[in-house]
């Protein structure tokens, strides 16, 4: 049992995400693994951090983890959502420095509909999105069944953005 926590390969720093999955380390499923991407002087006394890793080590890492919290980046969860979980996810807000754009947000409203993914946007919210994966409630199953309708989802918020 172990928690990963992933940043991406975003050019911006995240320490939002970074500094609220640190305050709630200890209350985490151990280890906690971090890969922080592009987030300078990086550290945290209660996790095991790495600022990238290849697509193998991301896979198993998603694959062995109790739980996954990660930005809000297309790849990332729909890694995680085809591994049967139920991420919680955190966007990234331009207004903060941390994307290009609010595209995101947008993913997140549109894909927290779905129940396949639990959204933080803060350290409240990040500690009560946690819990809740914790418990076992919001479980996607497993199946592989979602992942049609999770494609389509994406195309979809793909294809409006393009318009």
């Amino acid at each position: 049992m172990s928690t990963f926590v992933t940043v991406g390969n975003a050019t911006q720093p995240f320490n939002r995400m970074l500094d609220a999955v640190c305050a709630i380390a200890k209350h985490l499923p151990q280890p906690v693994v971090i890969q922080y991407g592009a987030t300078d002087d990086f550290s945290c006394s209660d996790c095991e951090a790495v600022d990238f890793m290849g697509m193998r080590e991301f896979d198993e890492q998603i694959s062995n983890a109790e739980l996954l919290i990660m930005h809000a980046g297309a790849g990332s969860v729909i890694n995680a959502v085809r591994s049967g979980k139920t991420p919680v996810v955190m966007p990234r807000r331009v207004d903060l420095g941390e994307h290009v754009d609010d595209h995101q947000i947008e993913f997140c409203r549109q894909l927290g509909n779905t129940g396949k993914i639990l959204i933080a946007h803060d350290l409240k919210t990040l500690g009560e999105a946690c819990d809740i994966a914790l418990s076992g409630q919001n479980k996607t199953g497993g199946n592989g069944a979602t992942e049609p309708a999770l494609v389509c989802l994406v195309r979809d918020i793909l294809e409006r953005e393009s318009h």
